[in-house]
């Protein structure tokens, strides 16, 4: 069983975490500070890993393109006083932060600081697409060095959201459902073995009383 927790599952878990807002000195938000944890779940060594990762906002994504919408309309209409909408002058639906990670060995946990220039820091704990921008990997071979293209890095990285249990502890080799599902396993294979003991000793003994009463075959 020990062996079957440590196999390679071939994907980089990592969490969005310790998000503190930064106010200016007028008391407005204007930017997110936050820990990002990255546990290497594969065989190799990640080396020069860097990531965009971006936040969708829809509210906003929906005002800026609604407002786009009314412009176009205005202009077919041939309206005179076209109100001005600027919400995109002065904020994007995405909200991105690019984060370059340290050489992350098999089976490695690593926590980087970071900050994120946005005042929507309650989005930081959403989904997020996960955009690769540079990766390699080497095997635990030192003689043996194999190049990743960024390609093959895409999908490498799997983001755990505050609604898994694995969110709230450090990483380990295997999800907390594979665990238990070891342990089940180991469980029932010991009960099952107790149980052809148990049938087993029985058996002996019935041999045994057969064997004083005489009527052994």
């Amino acid at each position: 069983m020990a062996e079957a927790a440590f196999a390679a599952e071939d994907t980089v878990l990592f969490k969005i975490h310790d998000i503190v807002p930064v106010k200016n000195a007028d008391g407005n938000v204007v930017s997110c500070d936050i820990g990002a944890t990255f546990y290497n779940r594969t065989a190799n060594e990640i080396k020069n890993a860097s990531l965009n990762l971006v936040w969708n906002d829809e509210v906003i994504g929906e005002t800026i393109n609604q407002e786009e919408r009314d412009a176009k309309e205005a202009r077919r209409a041939n309206r005179k006083n076209v109100a001005r909408y600027n919400t995109s002058s002065y904020t994007s639906k995405d909200i991105v932060l690019k984060l370059r990670l340290p050489p992350l060995k098999s089976y490695q946990q690593v926590t980087l600081k970071s900050k994120v220039a946005t005042d929507r820091c309650f989005l930081l704990l959403n989904d997020m697409e996960v955009d690769v921008t540079n990766c390699g990997v080497s095997s635990g071979d030192s003689k043996q060095k194999l190049p990743m293209m960024q390609s093959n890095c895409e999908g490498l990285f799997t983001y755990i959201s505050p609604a898994s249990p694995e969110y709230y502890n450090d990483f380990q080799a295997i999800s907390v459902a594979e665990q238990n599902t070891q342990e089940n396993t180991l469980m029932q294979a010991k009960k099952e073995a107790f149980n052809t003991a148990y049938q087993d000793a029985l058996k002996q003994i019935d041999t045994l009383n057969k064997t004083l009463d005489g009527t052994a075959e």
